[in-house]
């Protein structure tokens, strides 16, 4: 916007309140489908296996640029990404899973998710997309790699493992004791 347009934006407040109002309205979207009863969830790939977490809890999905490792760091953090100025840790689920751990392939995405305790970012491999689910979960396979993760919520019907990304947040493993690791 350049100097003679804000102007005549400050100069009309009839228009500023519209604007704010079409702002306060869109902030107010739910991402709760109403016709369906569903939420909308974001799909993505680790490996061979599908994944869904609900959109809500992601303040945006972007494609990997750019990361720095960390040195003698958890095989879970991939390293330390720049998002909009803001050093964040990057998470693959991989080792929490006791999948294959690979490094970030060039086509790789973060999925930037917004927790009580801070921002974090989540590795995929790939993108699949976004669509409305019904809320209804089948249990999640119980295997001895993840019978303990209270993070896995269920199976959706398009045989997605759906994440709770609070949860997933709260998992007591991501929390890295430096003194212990030094």
């Amino acid at each position: 916007m350049n100097t003679n347009n804000l102007r005549t934006f400050q100069s009309q407040p009839e228009l500023r309140a519209i604007l704010e109002e079409r702002a306060r309205a869109l902030a107010a979207h739910d991402v709760t489908d109403t016709a369906t009863g569903g939420e909308v969830m974001i799909r993505f790939r680790l490996g061979d296996e599908r994944y869904a977490l609900p959109a809500r809890y992601a303040r945006e999905v972007q494609p990997l640029r750019a990361y720095t490792p960390l040195f003698r760091a958890p095989p879970f953090i991939v390293g330390l990404v720049n998002i909009h100025g803001r050093l964040l840790t990057c998470l693959d689920l991989r080792p929490l899973l006791d999948l294959p751990v690979d490094p970030p392939s060039p086509g790789s995405f973060l999925i930037v998710l917004q927790g009580t305790g801070g921002d974090a970012v989540l590795l995929a491999d790939s993108i699949l997309d976004m669509t409305s689910d019904t809320p209804e979960l089948s249990p999640a396979p119980v295997t001895t790699a993840n019978a303990a993760i209270s993070w896995i919520r269920g199976v959706d019907r398009d045989l997605s493992i759906v994440i709770d990304p609070v949860a997933l947040l709260a998992d007591p493993r991501l929390i890295v004791d430096h003194q212990a690791v030094a």
